[in-house]
């Protein structure tokens, strides 16, 4: 019986955890190259001034990646 139960409780535990992070997971795009476009700028007015961004190297380029908060609606899946 505490086997079954500690199983239930676990399983709940996980659910819950892997709800709760794919809310807060934030969207993703990929632009140009840094070296051709200012990429903070570029992030923030494409997509909102909550916006980071990164530069991450792509074979022999750096691409601009921008990280944002993804809209409330699940249309961009």
């Amino acid at each position: 019986m505490a086997k079954t139960t500690s199983s239930l409780v676990l399983s709940i535990i996980f659910l819950m955890m892997f709800s709760l992070v794919e809310e807060n997971m934030g969207c993703l795009a990929i632009l140009d190259d840094c070296d051709l476009i200012n990429c903070g700028a570029t992030c923030k007015s494409r997509f909102g001034p909550t916006t980071n961004s990164l530069c991450l190297p792509d074979g022999g380029i750096r691409r601009c990646v921008c990280v944002y908060p993804c809209p409330n609606d699940k249309t961009h899946i």
